[in-house]
């Protein structure tokens, strides 16, 4: 197999800069349920909490709350909070509304801990290739010649073994790195969904985006999570194996 090469991802794009943007205070309404049945809030309601937005305290509003809580928490931890607070909010408020910036923020740290993850995995197909390489047959059986030494059966055996763990740990790693990709087209597919309903919003009217596939999306997201997880640990525990089996047989 190839060594994997990773490349930077694209980052999201951002609602703007400085400060706390126009875009990220946004509403956006439920595409699921009928424009008669969403509790919108009037215009001038709308202006005058927009107002209050941008010249409250930093700590105003419970979102401002949370986000200095997950100041300096781990990337994962931190996503699962955003993330949680996000479904709460679309499972249980359809009829409602919801913040752009809320919504942007969990799918941002998503995207920023899939790319983690994804180093994780690069690294680690990086070590098991080089443990590949080093207990693959022809290559033991040179070394072994060298030496003037003759590998048994049974060594030779055990080595092929290792050496077809360690290789296809690393092929399940190529099947995660593409999962992870795609997760992260999709993260990015529903954020510019969200910024196209603003921009499509005709005048007086209200961005709306489906808040199923959203609350979908991040409960999928917050599973993964864990499975990357899982994974991780597991391959890495294979690898132990591999090189266990292979340093016993040839110690015997």
């Amino acid at each position: 197999l190839k060594p994997v090469r990773l490349k930077p991802s694209p980052p999201l794009p951002s609602a703007g800069g400085g400060g706390r943007p126009a875009l990220a205070l946004m509403r956006l309404y439920n595409s699921d349920v009928v424009d008669d049945e969403r509790c919108y809030a009037s215009g001038a309601d709308e202006e005058e909490e927009f107002e209050e937005e941008l010249e409250a305290e930093p700590c105003r509003s419970f979102f401002d709350l949370r986000q200095r809580m997950l100041v300096g928490m781990d990337q994962m931890s931190a996503f699962q909070l955003a993330a949680l607070g996000s479904v709460r909010k679309l499972r249980t408020n359809p009829k409602g509304s919801v913040l752009y910036g809320e919504l942007e923020d969990a799918l941002g740290r998503y995207f920023r801990l899939l790319d983690a993850d994804m180093q994780k995995f690069a690294s680690l197909h990086e070590t098991l290739r080089d443990a590949a390489d080093k207990q693959e047959p022809s290559a033991q059986r040179r070394a072994a010649s060298a030496r003037g030494v003759r590998l048994s059966s049974a060594v030779r055996e055990a080595l092929a073994q290792a050496h077809g763990i360690l290789t296809e740990a690393m092929r399940d790693i190529a099947v995660v790195l593409l999962a992870c990709g795609e997760m992260q087209r999709r993260a990015l597919d529903l954020k510019v969904a969200a910024q196209r309903a603003i921009s499509d919003a005709r005048e007086g009217g209200a961005p709306v985006v489906s808040f199923s596939k959203f609350a979908d999306f991040l409960e999928e997201a917050l599973a993964v999570c864990d499975q990357l997880r899982r994974k991780h640990e597991e391959l890495h525990q294979q690898r132990i194996r591999a090189m266990a089996g292979a340093a016993e047989a040839r110690s015997a």
